[in-house]
């Protein structure tokens, strides 16, 4: 009778346990896909397909699943469809913003500056599969120097070589980032500890968008960005173990919260406003009821 009932239990801790285990490709050309954004519809659950395509994602039930990667149609199925192989669609869109041409890089400016020893606050997605976006409008002093030559952000990580995806997106009639602007992945990496990580864009040939444009960190959720830690709770000695996804990105008080924008749970929403009152810190007054915006210095050239 106790083995029926062991059985019986066990049963139902399983009913509904999904557990996914895929590979995605490109439907034409039959390539992997790495780095693609998968996460759980109106959940903050989710992952990122490793350099190989692969992906693992556990949850309870049966749920849609969307699919999303640079240059290739986002995808939404249930996750009781889900097979071995997903294939996503490529996206044929005409790059208007790229134009490629010669060009003598004799005049440079350089916009979004910051200071690293002034940055204390960061972002961080944990284990959840975020993208952080900061928007940067067009200004016509940027017509002599409209080519994107190099990004820098400040970043802190407690692993090596830490992987993370940039995205770059148009902005829409409601000033949220929508469409891509530049096609593929712009793969940045993070050296331990706090650093100005730099991305060069000359090779790249991006032209300034008018209407302005979004640059967004994409947060890589694979095995190699795992960082394990203990920690414990104020109302327990006892320790727990905890695992975050590097690297964190530094941040700029700002008094609007217009520019700033976080993708999870599979939409854009506004950054929130810190609210620390209590905290007699002299940096974390300075970010007191203000708006993160992402520590990013973006250098233009003709």
């Amino acid at each position: 009778m106790k083995k029926l009932l062991v059985i019986i239990l066990l049963l139902i801790s399983n009913f509904g346990f999904c557990q996914l285990k895929s590979v995605i490709i490109n439907s034409e050309s039959k390539e992997i896909i790495p780095y693609v954004n998968i996460w759980v519809e109106d959940e903050n659950l989710g992952t990122t397909s490793n350099q190989n395509g692969e992906f693992e994602l556990v949850f309870d039930g049966t749920k849609s699943v969307v699919f999303s990667a640079i240059g290739f149609e986002t995808k939404k199925i249930s996750s009781d469809a889900v097979k071995e192989v997903v294939e996503l669609k490529p996206k044929i869109t005409e790059l208007e913003e790229i134009m490629v041409s010669s060009k003598k890089l004799t005049k440079e400016l350089t916009i979004g500056k910051f200071k690293k020893s002034k940055v204390n606050f960061y972002f961080s997605c944990n284990n959840k599969p975020w993208i952080s976006a900061r928007f940067f409008q067009y200004k016509e002093a940027y017509k002599e120097t409209p080519y994107l030559k190099k990004l820098k952000i400040l970043t802190n990580s407690d692993i090596k070589d830490a992987k993370f995806n940039i995205r770059l997106y148009n902005v829409n009639k409601n000033r949220e980032p929508e469409n891509y602007s530049y096609h593929q992945n712009i793969i940045g990496i993070a050296k331990k500890g706090k650093k100005i990580t730099e991305i060069d864009l000359s090779e790249l040939n991006i032209k300034f968008p008018k209407n302005g444009f979004f640059i967004a960190i994409e947060w890589l959720i694979i095995k190699e960005n795992a960082h394990e830690y203990t920690y414990t709770r104020l109302d327990s000695k006892k320790e727990f173990k905890g695992t975050s996804y590097e690297p964190s990105i530094g941040t700029v008080p700002s008094e609007t919260d217009e520019n700033s924008w976080i993708f999870t749970r599979g939409k854009w929403r506004k950054i929130w406003q810190n609210k620390s009152p209590n905290n007699k810190l002299s940096y974390a007054k300075k970010y007191n009821n203000k708006y993160s915006l992402m520590a990013m210095e973006l250098a233009l050239s003709n």
